[in-house]
């Protein structure tokens, strides 16, 4: 009789087992698991789910969920600026204006390489990505819906707004999206007046001692030439991730009015000689951006945290008070 008992809570035990979502030895959903976390799935139960459009296309995610983990700096910026609270998210952001919104969230991981450990034990609703995460997105995908919310470069600001209105949407907070939607249209405004007439301009990235020219379509280029209408120095620019590989001898040749540049080493806490430094030369000196004054050093959050609600503001003022101030 003991034996049989033994045999039948073996059995029971594996019974209850077998229910269970399978999990690896790290305590990781199987790859067959359902992409949902429990609480996600809760609310799709309940029908509060909402239809956004994201990077990947349209998705739907749940309704305002309230456990949420972030992956872009850019997503940080303007969900900070909603009054979105983030649970989880990078183990550190350099930007200073973005270190409040994190400071208590759970350490997980960095932009290119989450700490599923970490995530799995928070156990989000909702998992926010940008470019940089783009590779995990599968794996993100496994432990709780996941969208990748990426602004389009080429249409920088209007592509922002978007994103805006989306996260409106998922967090209940429309009237504060349509404001700061405003808000960035005010400010582009304003840079776009300022600009008028003022010039042609050149956009470089300097990276070390090596510099990469952005046009009219590119990442950098994109909202300086397209959104505030500042004519480009150069229309035929080889567009590339990395930009146009560029000497001195070509600034000079080019001869912007306006030279708008970013110090990447600077913006990623790398060593290497500074944008100043490297600019500092005699051919450069000779353009008319060098000997007006205006050489725009662009800052960091342009390159870190492209189409976040601050960075956008906060550049537009830097391009505008610049203009304002040329003689």
């Amino acid at each position: 009789m003991k034996y049989t008992r033994l045999t039948l809570a073996l059995c029971a035990a594996l019974s209850l087992a077998a229910c269970k979502p399978s999990e690896n030895a790290a305590g990781k959903p199987a790859e067959n698991a359902p992409a949902a976390s429990a609480a996600a799935h809760q609310h799709e139960i309940a029908g509060e789910t909402v239809t956004i459009a994201t990077t990947r296309g349209e998705a739907t995610v749940p309704l305002k969920p309230e456990r949420i983990a972030v992956y872009d700096l850019g997503m940080i910026d303007t969900l900070s600026k909603l009054g979105v609270p983030i649970g989880a998210s990078v183990d550190q952001s350099r930007l200073t204006y973005t270190q409040d919104a994190i400071k208590d969230a759970v350490k997980a991981g960095t932009l290119f390489e989450p700490n599923y450990e970490a995530l799995h034990a928070y156990k989000p609703q909702l998992i926010i990505i940008g470019s940089r995460a783009a590779k995990a997105f599968d794996q993100l995908n496994a432990i709780a819906p996941t969208i990748e919310m990426t602004a389009d470069t080429k249409n920088l600001k209007d592509s922002a707004k978007e994103r805006i209105t989306a996260f409106g949407k998922v967090f209940g907070k429309e009237a504060e999206a349509e404001k700061l939607n405003a808000e960035i249209d005010t400010s582009f405004e304003a840079a776009k007046q300022a600009a008028a007439g003022k010039g042609n301009g050149l956009v470089i990235l300097v990276n070390g001692g090596k510099m990469s020219a952005y046009g009219p379509l590119s990442r950098l280029g994109g909202w300086l030439h397209t959104d505030i209408g500042i004519p480009a120095a150069d229309t035929e620019i080889k567009e590339g991730s990395h930009g146009q590989p560029v000497t001195f001898e070509y600034i000079k040749e080019k001869n912007p009015d306006w030279l708008f540049v970013l110090d990447r080493s600077a913006a990623i806490g790398e060593e290497g000689t500074a944008a100043k430094d490297v600019l500092d030369n005699p051919l450069v000196a000779d353009t008319t951006a060098a000997k007006k004054g205006q050489i725009v050093y662009l800052v960091p959050e342009t390159y870190l945290a492209a189409g976040g609600a601050q960075e956008l503001l906060n550049a537009t003022k830097q391009v505008t008070d610049a203009f304002n101030a040329a003689k």
